[in-house]
């Protein structure tokens, strides 16, 4: 302050930020914040967008938060910023203080996949935070999840034991439950407070969902029917052959082709029948009837294998893309067995990879397939009970002639606030 005192703005940058440093260390943001904005006055400071930076987070210390935010805005607008994520955060929390929960969410969002974030956990985490604050637990659950599907992130324990908490408040006590468990058990977190009241109150109401009726064994489930059979089979025949009807035509017992055909034996007719067969084969066996017949079996069997090939390369097989995904989310969503849509040797965890799914959702729709020969991928949109709606990838490669499921991914990044 010294090397300040009594100078003109104009190179007094350094030391004033330097001087706003050391009064946020001593716990002085207010005195902090007024060192800072003089040293914003300084056009030659090549550390602006820093200082206006540092200048938002004492406002924010200070309780000034609609000030910071308009510091972080000036920090956002200078080219020569090299971190703005800290900005996107900083402006965030400037508007999570000031109850902006939605517009808060948008920067946290920014900031998870800005450019050089180190830590894209903590900005998800937080996302999921304004997700709750602004009463949409259904979109926090997908932003803890992708917290916690950071490599690296290290407060994973905290990310769950929020998660466990958005479920809670969804009324998905199981899943709530067994993610707290997680925090505590997977990732040593420790539960405490009202997050420990949380659990036990999940674990109380998954105890009492569980006291409901429960199916009966298989045996007693009804058969499907096919066209009214439980086999699919057709019913046989009972009922008398139908008698054949006379045509009216009598032979003119004076034509001798027709007294000969009326006094063949049945023998005889037979070796006839024989020889006749017989020349009709060997007239069509002559070169050239032989050569075109040939031909065009070779013909056939080149447009055919043709077409095979040709929708193999665009992707295209049996099952289908769209066959294996719907039937992947309707055996999830109702709690059926997925696994029979996975590769046979999946490369990662199934039961992990599919948690990238809502515990519960009410519909699901398919909005798109990229096909190629050995590997699909397939938008899917998922709506939730309260009408939101999330967007994922399902990954597929070729199994046979057909498609399984290698991997789904939540696209978090473009999924609607």
């Amino acid at each position: 302050m010294a090397a300040a005192h009594g100078q003109p703005a104009e190179g007094a940058g350094h030391a004033l930020h330097h001087a706003g440093n050391a009064l946020m260390k001593l716990g002085r943001p207010a005195d902090a914040a007024t060192v800072y904005k003089k040293a914003t006055a300084d056009p030659t400071y090549d550390k602006r967008g820093t200082v206006f930076a540092n200048l938002g987070a004492a406002l924010v210390a200070a309780g000034r938060p609609d000030e910071a935010i308009e510091a972080y805005g000036h920090a956002l607008a200078d080219p020569e910023y090299p971190t703005h994520y800290k900005a996107l955060l900083g402006t965030a929390g400037a508007l999570y203080s000031s109850g902006r929960f939605e517009e808060a969410a948008q920067m946290y969002r920014q900031a998870a996949w800005a450019d050089g974030n180190p830590d894209p956990g903590k900005a998800l985490n937080n996302l999921g935070l304004s997700f709750m604050a602004h009463g949409r637990p259904e979109d926090a659950v997908e932003a803890f999840k992708a917290a916690l599907g950071i490599e690296g992130y290290a407060a994973k324990g905290k990310a769950s034991a929020n998660l466990g908490l958005a479920y809670a408040a969804m009324g998905f006590f199981e899943e709530a439950a067994r993610e707290f468990e997680t925090a505590r058990d997977a990732y040593g977190h420790d539960l405490s407070g009202a997050t420990l009241e949380a659990y036990e109150a999940a674990v109380a109401k998954a105890r009492q969902e569980r006291t409901g009726p429960i199916p009966g064994p298989f045996e007693d489930l009804e058969r499907e029917t096919v066209e009214g059979w439980v086999t699919g089979e057709l019913a046989a025949s009972t009922g008398p052959m139908p008698a054949v009807q006379s045509s009216g035509i009598v032979p003119d017992e004076g034509d001798e082709a027709t007294q000969r055909f009326f006094a063949i034996t049945e023998g005889e007719m037979r070796d006839a029948d024989r020889e006749a067969r017989k020349a009709a084969r060997a007239a069509l066996r002559t070169p050239k009837a032989i050569a075109l017949r040939v031909g065009l079996a070779v013909l056939g069997v080149a447009v055919v294998a043709g077409l095979l090939a040709g929708a193999f390369y665009l992707g295209f097989g049996y099952p289908t893309q769209e066959q294996t995904v719907t039937g992947l989310f309707d055996a999830y969503r109702t709690g059926g067995t997925y696994t029979s849509y996975w590769v046979a040797v999946p490369p990662t965890d199934i039961k992990q990879e599919m948690r990238a799914l809502p515990a519960k959702f009410a519909s699901f729709k398919i909005e798109g397939v990229d096909r190629a020969a050995a590997a699909s991928t397939v938008l899917v949109v998922v709506s939730l009970d309260s009408g939101s709606t999330l967007s994922y990838k399902v990954h597929l490669a070729r199994e046979g002639v057909g498609w399984k499921v290698v991997g789904v991914e939540n696209r978090f990044a473009s999924t609607p606030n």
